[in-house]
């Protein structure tokens, strides 16, 4: 079976999150992507440099989650039990075991992103402070109108800079 390669290049002017310089190209860095299913290939993913501070950066696409080979749209369905252990067609790929890794990698960060979301909510987009202090998850409110979810989460949160802890 021949392996297929793709190259992913951002259309969009890049800012590093921690000076907001301009990001400048400096390689690619092959990465691997896994469907559901278990189909395999490799994607050349563009690293970029800051020339402030000299930070290098990875532009990762939607498609694919940090630390993690699965592309994002079969996690968020596992996260939404759209694709369950039982699924004849993810049959082995993912494996209930990484199903259940998803789950708790999930739990981890759940709190760390609705605050995230609150607080750059309050902080860049004019929320009020009653939301901010509110017990109203805004994570669950996006996963109630978004099929995307997890790579709006994912965009949002690592290109102001943040991360989720890796499980």
């Amino acid at each position: 079976m021949r392996t297929r390669i793709f190259f992913v290049k951002s259309k969009e002017t890049s800012y590093c999150p921690y000076c907001g310089n301009i990001l400048h190209h400096r390689d690619w860095k092959s990465r691997i992507r896994i469907k559901e299913g278990g189909e395999k290939s490799f994607i050349q993913i563009e690293r970029m440099k800051c020339d402030h501070c000299d930070c290098l950066h990875t532009a990762l696409p939607d498609i694919l989650t940090p630390n993690k080979h699965y592309e994002t749209e079969v996690i968020s369905g596992v996260l939404d039990d759209v694709i369950t252990a039982d699924d004849l067609d993810s049959e082995n790929y993912p494996c209930k075991k990484t199903m259940d890794r998803w789950h708790h990698w999930f739990m981890v960060n759940i709190l760390y992103i609705n605050g995230k979301l609150k607080a750059e909510g309050y902080s860049r987009f004019g929320f009020s402070e009653a939301l901010l202090l509110s017990e109203v998850s805004l994570l669950d409110e996006l996963r109630l109108i978004r099929s995307d979810w997890l790579e709006n989460i994912m965009r949002f949160i690592y290109n102001l800079g943040g991360f989720l802890v890796p499980s």
